[in-house]
């Protein structure tokens, strides 16, 4: 069963609420920085900039432990299918809608750790996991179904995006956690996000390349450093230890406040609000989000989730 919170475990609270801020304000400053570059080319020189680190944190760091050999496949095809999809997705996702949007879009990640330990039964099914979900697609049904009568920032394309987008960081956060009992969460994570890095690349390889031909504005170094050393790599390597240190179902609540500091970094350097129908179905999102803060999650969860690992 997963941990309670307790004092000693106040530093991980605190270190999440501000990974929120440090991730709301990157989603500012990548909304920016798409008017020198495209969102392919910001992210693949985020990720290429930590790209040895990770390396090194996988492989080559003093306190690894050295991974068995069905760890490591397993951890990569974490990877491949958790933050792979999360890089490729999101963002492209937030360059096609409003920045306000977007991070309403990001809560969604919270009923996605919930579906999918309803799928791999690692949670017993309950009303208000249920409930939730369904919230959840209603206020994703209202968004969608507004913006394909109206023009604007938004495309439905982009909602798509960051929402499968969100369903790839799930997948992190859901299936890692085992792997970071037995190995150093930032060796765990170093892994899942090289296997990121290099299929960002496979995918993206045209975009960089034009990048090179273009060259780079000076304007973006800054945004992309703050964006691939704090928002990236620094805040993923917390994440995942306070996934460590007490769970992913609790940690996945902050998946929440993200949202929070988007709303208020939008709404003061780009005056940007959501629509009447968008606030509608947001608050519906977000209703569900909450309400699945409160299920209580089956003892047999952590069980399963070491089966998986065994």
């Amino acid at each position: 069963m997963e941990r309670k919170t307790g004092k000693g475990h106040l530093w991980v609270h605190i270190t999440l609420i501000i990974i929120a801020v440090s991730w709301g304000f990157n989603n500012t400053l990548m909304k920016i920085s798409f008017t020198f570059i495209s969102a392919q080319q910001f992210g693949g020189l985020r990720m290429l900039l930590v790209f040895p680190f990770m390396l090194y944190f996988a492989f080559f760091s003093r306190s690894r432990v050295r991974f068995e050999s069905r760890d490591i496949w397993r951890i990569a095809l974490i990877g491949l299918f958790g933050m792979s999809l999360f890089q490729v997705l999101f963002l492209r996702g937030l360059d096609e809608t409003s920045a306000p949007l977007g991070g309403i879009l990001m809560a969604t990640m919270p009923i996605q750790v919930v579906i999918l330990s309803l799928i791999f039964r690692l949670e017993s099914i309950r009303w208000r996991s249920i409930t939730g979900v369904l919230l959840t697609l209603l206020g994703l049904s209202i968004i969608v179904l507004s913006q394909s009568s109206s023009g604007g920032e938004t495309t439905i394309r982009g909602i798509l995006f960051v929402v499968f987008a969100e369903l790839g960081f799930a997948i992190n956060t859901t299936f890692l956690r085992p792997y970071m009992k037995k190995y150093p969460p930032i060796q765990v994570t170093g892994l899942a996000m090289s296997v990121s890095v290099i299929v960002y690349m496979f995918g993206y390889y045209r975009d960089m390349r034009a990048l090179l031909d273009t060259g780079i504005p000076w304007q973006v170094w800054p945004m992309v450093m703050y964006s691939g050393f704090i928002a990236f790599l620094l805040a993923n390597v917390l994440w995942n230890l306070s996934v460590r240190k007490i769970g992913s179902t609790q940690v996945s609540v902050y998946g929440n406040l993200p949202t929070v500091f988007v709303l208020l970094f939008s709404a003061l350097m780009f005056h940007q609000i959501l629509t009447g129908w968008q606030l509608l179905g947001s608050s519906i999102i977000l209703s569900g989000v909450i309400l699945v803060q409160f299920r209580k999650v089956s003892g047999r969860a952590e069980a399963d989730l070491h089966a998986i690992a065994d």
